[in-house]
C-alpha cells in the first residue's frame, strides 16, 4: 500500500513536471519567434509577437508557481533533500518571477504603442537572462525530484 502511493506521488510529480517543461518549450519558442524580428520596429506585427511571448512567459511562471512549487508546499514532497534544495532556491525564483512580471507590465497590450523600439532590445535581453536563470534553478529542483532517492547537486 505505501509502495502504491510513493508510486502514485512520482507519477503525479512527473506529471507536473512534463507540463512545466511543456510551458517552458512554448515560451522558449515564443522567445525565440521575436528574436526575428531584430532589428526592432515597433509595428502590429511585432507587438502581437511580444504580446504572446508575454502571455506565454506568464502562463509559464504562473505554471511554476502553482503546479511545482505548490506540490512542494503543501507536503506531496517527502523527501529532505528535495525539500532543502527548494527552499534554497525558492528565494531565487519569486525573484526572478516579480522580474518577469514587471517586464510583462511594461510590454502588456495597453503600454506596446508608446515603447521605443531601441528598448526593446535591451529588456529582451535581459528577459532572456532571467528565462535562463530561471530553467537553472528550476532543473535543479526538477533533478532533485526526479533522482531515485531525492538527493541532487545543485548547480549553484
Amino acid at each position: 500500500m505505501a509502495e502504491t502511493i510513493v508510486k502514485d506521488r512520482r507519477v503525479q510529480s512527473r506529471n507536473i513536471i512534463e507540463s512545466l517543461i511543456e510551458s517552458r518549450t512554448q515560451t522558449l519558442s515564443h522567445y525565440k519567434e521575436i528574436m526575428t524580428y531584430h532589428p526592432f520596429s515597433m509595428d502590429d506585427t511585432l507587438k502581437e509577437v511580444l504580446e504572446d511571448f508575454c502571455e506565454s512567459m506568464v502562463d509559464y511562471t504562473a505554471k511554476a508557481h502553482f503546479n511545482l512549487y505548490s506540490h512542494l508546499e503543501d507536503k506531496k514532497e517527502r523527501r529532505k533533500s528535495v525539500l532543502k534544495i527548494a527552499d534554497t532556491v525558492y528565494p531565487e525564483l519569486v525573484d526572478n518571477t516579480q522580474k518577469i512580471l514587471d517586464f510583462h507590465d511594461m510590454y502588456n497590450s495597453d503600454v506596446t504603442a508608446t515603447i521605443e523600439a531601441d528598448k526593446i532590445e535591451h529588456c529582451l535581453n535581459s528577459v532572456g537572462e532571467l528565462l535562463a536563470d530561471r530553467i537553472t534553478l528550476e532543473d535543479d529542483i526538477i533533478s532533485a525530484i526526479l533522482s531515485v532517492d531525492g538527493s541532487a547537486r545543485s548547480a549553484n
